[in-house]
């Protein structure tokens, strides 16, 4: 009897991504490359797709494609990029929006605005962090493109935020408790999706206790 088959973890994500996604944030013959890519990598996966497979949803030759990147892991890599700072522009965008007299009222809407983008960029993410997650040097761009920076700029707007309501946080606290917050509007945002339901005044109520800001904000 044989066992059954392991999954292949940078096989495709489920869903596909809508045509042109890329190519709006990177206009030109590079974006269309992009794109391509894209769609190739969410149908078979970053190890199933090729260079010949994208060349193909193009429309020019393999040789051709080669002219615009040596090959598939910095077609991945830039295809990283372009999504990454898309993304993390629009999470700077809400952190910098932040004020301490609309907290709870503003976390609730940046989920809401989250789970919208997440549904619209859904088919990009799995893609991306399906196989980035199992290559060390994909996950550390998308470390240093996202995840460094998204916890530098939120440790910003706690400081900010502790100084408006008068909580005192040493350094080593503060990074804690800004992991916490970052994990909790995360990992709000998986479980949302995979429970089908919309807490997000809950969340905001539960961000505030957890960062001892209740009865402040």
């Amino acid at each position: 009897m044989t066992g059954r088959k392991a999954a292949d973890p940078t096989g495709p994500a489920p869903g596909a991504p809508p045509p042109g996604m890329i190519a709006a944030l990177e206009p030109g013959r590079r974006g269309e490359i992009l794109d391509a890519a894209l769609q190739v990598f969410a149908e078979k996966g970053y190890a199933g797709g090729s260079m010949r497979d994208i060349a193909t949803v193009v429309g020019v030759s393999e040789p051709a494609l080669y002219r615009h990147f040596p090959g598939k892991e910095a077609l991945f890599l830039a295809l990283v990029r372009v999504a990454a700072g898309h993304l993390r522009g629009e999470a700077f965008e809400l952190l910098d929006a932040i004020r301490p007299e609309t907290l709870r009222a503003q976390i609730a809407a940046a989920l809401i605005d989250r789970r919208r983008r997440v549904a619209l960029f859904g088919p990009v993410l799995r893609t991306l962090f399906s196989a980035a997650t199992h290559d060390p040097v994909m996950l550390a761009e998308l470390r240093v493109l996202v995840i460094e920076p998204a916890l530098e700029r939120l440790a910003a707007k706690v400081e900010e935020l502790d100084a408006a309501y008068g909580v005192d946080s040493d350094e080593e606290s503060r990074r804690a408790r800004v992991r916490a917050f970052f994990a909790l509007f995360v990992g709000s945002l998986a479980t949302s999706v995979a429970l089908g339901d919309q807490p997000d005044e809950a969340i905001a109520d539960a961000v505030v206790r957890m960062m001892g800001w209740e009865g402040r904000a």
